[in-house]
């Protein structure tokens, strides 16, 4: 027995020692063996190569040993016969028409209508105009240290126009909820990352108290009478704040038009054509260009059904821009007329630039009330193209292979 003297620690013999670390080798070696086996990123096999290989799958194999690690097992699918390769090769075939049939189905139910009109349940964001998703975050620390405060930013807009303002507030809270927001500086100015930074003075923007307990601030912010009124592009507002004793910034960006491009006339002229009723809005162009006009659709009771988009160049001068309400989605949505075209907007796009367009002054709320008509007079005929057709047949033409792969085996 070896005896531990004061203040010294005795080692064990050799010959323990070098068993210890031998195992502790051995371990590590298996632990990195089966990390390098478990995260291996090896390509799945195709459906392809499964059902090349399935034939040489006869009952009694054993297949063959994979080189690059732990041999594989395969194991017959359940309530397979003798030929249990047979079976598997089968229910391939069998996935692979469904998941065909499947894909044929979904695209003639998705394009049942046509892109400019839709059912206005597809687009939950778009319900209204102006669509901004209200934002919460922490506060932003000048040191970057975390933070107990939150700020949450809505705008009731993000494309201006001419002498349009947005609505800007901010609510603070913290864990222990509502917290009193100090505004230290708040200004509006041309980003860095714009050609014209630095060109503009930054202009003070004024946030007033609102909520209970100063916990929310808000101001009205029109770039034309901030000194923006030449300047076509996006602006930063940004704030200096202090909640709850933590000083931090919060930011609110705006893209603004200084002169519109066209302007709606309000006029709009309607048109039954092929079983949909076709809506003509008039606008006065002074840039020819493509021009995306957009509206939403309420029935005879106020409800909401469809979604409709004009994306045509239009040229200089009096123009319309034609968007039909698609006679299959009124009788599939039971919509009665007199309908009501709402919440218009419009621009001009522009390709391969930034902003990519400058804004028309649209329309909040009503904007036209159509006649009345009998159901009779819509059509319930699905959508057709060229493109269309041209992808049906394609998708068929897939389905009917998958199907002639499924009988062909025995």
């Amino acid at each position: 027995m070896t005896k531990r003297l004061p203040g010294k620690t005795t080692s064990p013999r050799p010959g323990r020692r070098r068993l210890a670390l031998g195992a502790l080798v051995l371990a590590a070696g298996l632990l990195l063996f089966w990390q390098r086996d478990r995260l291996s990123p090896r390509r799945a096999p195709s459906e392809e190569e499964l059902l090349a290989a399935a034939p040489a799958r006869a009952a009694g194999d054993t297949p063959a040993p994979r080189q690059d690690g732990p041999k594989s097992r395969w194991v017959a699918p359940k309530n397979a016969g003798e030929d249990g390769a047979e079976v598997s090769a089968r229910a391939l075939a069998e996935r692979r028409l469904e998941r065909r049939r499947h894909t044929l189905e979904g695209y003639l139910q998705a394009t049942r209508y046509p892109p400019g009109a839709r059912p206005l349940s597809e687009k939950p964001d778009l319900q209204k105009a102006h669509s901004v998703s209200k934002s919460t975050q922490p506060l932003a620390r000048s040191d970057k240290k975390l933070t107990d405060a939150r700020v949450t930013l809505e705008q009731d807009r993000l494309y201006l126009v001419g002498d349009e303002a947005a609505r800007l507030q901010v609510s603070c809270t913290t864990s222990e909820g509502p917290a009193r927001c100090e505004v230290l500086r708040a200004d509006a100015r041309v980003p860095e990352t714009m050609p014209q930074a630095g060109t503009l003075p930054a202009a003070p923007v004024v946030f007033a108290e609102e909520g209970a307990g100063g916990s929310a601030v808000a101001a009205l912010f029109a770039p034309a009478k901030e000194g923006f009124g030449g300047y076509h592009g996006p602006i930063a507002v940004s704030l200096d704040l202090r909640i709850d004793g933590e000083e931090g910034s919060a930011r609110f960006d705006v893209i603004y038009t200084p002169a519109p491009p066209a302007r709606l006339t309000g006029d709009v002229r309607e048109v039954l054509e092929d079983g949909s009723l076709c809506l003509y809005l008039r606008l006065a162009v002074d840039k020819p260009g493509r021009y995306v006009v957009v509206g939403r659709v309420d029935d005879a009771d106020g409800d909401g059904f469809a979604y409709l988009e004009h994306n045509e160049p239009l040229g200089a001068g009096a123009q319309e821009a034609k968007m039909c309400i698609f006679g299959k989605l009124v009788l599939d949505e039971q919509a009665k007329s007199p309908f009501v075209l709402r919440d218009v907007e419009a621009y001009l796009l522009k390709e391969d630039t930034y902003p990519d367009r400058e804004l028309v002054p649209g329309r909040d709320g009503p904007f036209h009330t159509t006649k009345a008509y009998a159901q009779s007079v819509f059509s319930d005929a699905e959508w057709q193209s060229e493109e269309r057709d041209r992808h049906v047949k394609e998708f068929t033409k897939d389905v009917k292979e998958a199907e002639d792969a499924l009988e062909a085996l025995p």
